[in-house]
């Protein structure tokens, strides 16, 4: 199954366009609503705020499964995955309620408690035992994103907003996630209309070079309208256009698409 991964977080360019939290929040879900329909997994790696788009997720994870019961369908596939950067016993009620209301549609994957194995088998190396929580905290999440990113097998990654400020890893999240899926060679969808991490990613020459030079299934006239357009309807065309480009490359070379 093709998974789409949305790396987004509101940033103040965003809600100077007139998308706040709550709007921003609204374009994840008509994403995800979108990609769901299609038949794919939708991942999402954001921590558990009850006011945070992952609350907004929760309730449309139980709309899909009551259509999934409508549907007479035996049991709802979790396609929905939520990876919190955090350690399962801190996950909140919340999120364990919204596990559960889901009907399986919607997964809460607590991911700090297997940070260390992961680290080893990705060869990414732990800080110094003397090392600070905030060093600690840098590499995990950098771990996190990097496994986030394995899991797009097959998949591809979409970056839209991202705050600037007040982040936890070696970089802004949005950005490292993007730097990610093009070093590992996974399809990117780059928004940078929004503003944020997204347009400060893209604005770096080396990371716009690279990125117009990747593979995404889209030619460059159409990458240009994905980097600049806020119009979350067309957005969303262009990106199934290119994962249909693609996915249809991948056949003809031979590789598998699951």
């Amino acid at each position: 199954m093709w998974s789409v991964n949305i790396s987004v977080s509101p940033c103040e360019d965003a809600a100077r366009l007139g998308y706040d939290d709550r709007r921003i929040n609204r374009v994840v879900i008509r994403m995800a609503q979108y990609f769901l329909d299609h038949d794919m997994r939708v991942i999402f790696g954001h921590d558990w705020r009850e006011d945070g788009v992952m609350r907004a997720v929760a309730d449309f994870a139980a709309t899909v499964a009551a259509r999934a019961a409508q549907d007479d369908a035996s049991s709802a596939e979790a396609r929905m995955h939520n990876v919190v950067p955090a350690p399962g016993a801190s996950l909140s009620r919340a999120a364990m309620e919204a596990q559960r209301d889901s009907g399986g549609v919607l997964e809460v994957i607590p991911f700090s408690d297997r940070a260390r194995d992961v680290g080893d088998q990705l060869g990414i190396e732990p800080p110094a035992s003397d090392a600070d929580a905030q060093e600690l905290r840098k590499w995990e999440l950098t771990v996190f994103r990097h496994w986030m990113t394995d899991r797009l097998a097959p998949g591809c990654r979409i970056c839209l907003g991202g705050r600037l400020n007040g982040y936890q890893g070696e970089e802004p999240g949005v950005m490292q996630e993007a730097r990610l899926a093009l070093a590992h060679h996974k399809p990117l969808y780059l928004m940078c209309g929004f503003g944020g991490a997204a347009r400060a990613f893209g604005s770096e020459p080396d990371s716009r070079t690279r990125y117009a030079s990747a593979w995404n299934g889209l030619n460059d006239e159409d990458k240009l309208d994905l980097l600049t357009t806020t119009d979350i309807e067309h957005a969303i065309r262009l990106i199934w256009r290119g994962i249909g480009r693609y996915q249809e490359r991948e056949a003809t070379q031979g590789t598998e698409v699951r």
